[in-house]
């Protein structure tokens, strides 16, 4: 069995006090002995205190896998920061139903108040938001609020007809040269399994 240590907390990093709380969890039994055998002003934790960190590290785990998952990625996709928050809240939701403890309960309730805000600016902001919207993992999925949603697609149709419009007025006529106007362009076929594709 590995030899595990407690974890000193690093004040600049909050996942540095969540990885503290989760070894000294582990560590429960060690730690007790340990402090019952010293001579040390150091309060012991009581079975209390051990039920508020386990439930505490449960409302807060989705902050440390999203953190886990954002690190170990080379480039992080704009498209992705709206639909990370919105799990986030969803799974502190899910935690904060569970735990039984008053203390958790109302972290994960604070939390969830924060997140809401946090999630209504960002979803306000076009870049993150058309960026959502344009990546096919997400789409209209990844967005927490309906009318935010619409709000971007109503956008995005406009700058979509915006572009298409001076695109249009700014190239020549091009006089076909088919002899059958109802002749299937080159690549047609080609192109329409993809789109098929992508609507499935």
């Amino acid at each position: 069995m590995p030899k595990k240590k407690l974890i000193q907390e690093v004040e600049a990093r909050w996942n540095g006090t969540f990885q503290m709380l989760e070894r000294v969890a582990e560590l429960r039994e060690p730690v007790g002995a340990a402090l019952a055998g010293l001579k040390t002003d150091i309060t012991a934790l009581t079975s209390e205190d051990f039920s508020i960190v386990c439930e505490c590290l449960a409302v807060l785990s989705p902050f440390f896998e999203a953190t886990i998952e954002l690190s170990e990625e080379k480039k992080v996709s704009g498209s992705k920061v709206v639909p990370l928050l919105k799990m986030i809240e969803k799974t502190i939701q899910e935690e904060t139903a569970k735990v039984a403890v008053p203390v958790a309960q109302e972290l994960g309730e604070h939390l969830i108040r924060l997140l809401r805000e946090k999630l209504y600016k960002v979803q306000s902001m076009s870049i993150l938001s058309l960026a959502t919207l344009l990546d096919p993992r997400f789409k209209a999925l990844g967005f927490f609020c309906p009318m935010k949603k619409e709000e971007a697609i109503k956008r995005l149709t406009a700058e979509c007809s915006h572009i298409i419009g001076s695109t249009s007025r700014s190239l020549p006529p091009v006089a076909s040269t088919s002899q059958d106007s109802g002749a299937e362009r080159p690549g047609q076929y080609f192109w329409f399994d993809l789109h098929t594709t992508l609507e499935l």
